[in-house]
């Protein structure tokens, strides 16, 4: 059986809550202007080829937190 390693680089819009203390409304502006689609999120569908804009959004943690460094 293959060892599968979390790191928690990628997160969804809760566990980013938890950590940051964004709240959704916060979380949708930064993605809306500062924060860039393929780097600090990507929306990745249910179904392969699905709709993006009903994906879920995921969240680079790592990423994040560089952007917020460096501001």
């Amino acid at each position: 059986m293959a060892q599968i390693i979390f790191d928690e680089e990628w997160m969804v819009a809760g566990r980013l809550t938890e950590k940051t203390g964004l709240d959704d409304r916060q979380i949708k502006a930064y993605r809306l202007g500062s924060w860039i689609e393929g780097v600090h999120f990507k929306r990745v569908p249910a179904v392969p080829g699905g709709e993006s804009k009903r994906a879920l959004v995921w969240y680079n943690f790592p990423l994040i937190n560089r952007f917020i460094q460096e501001a």
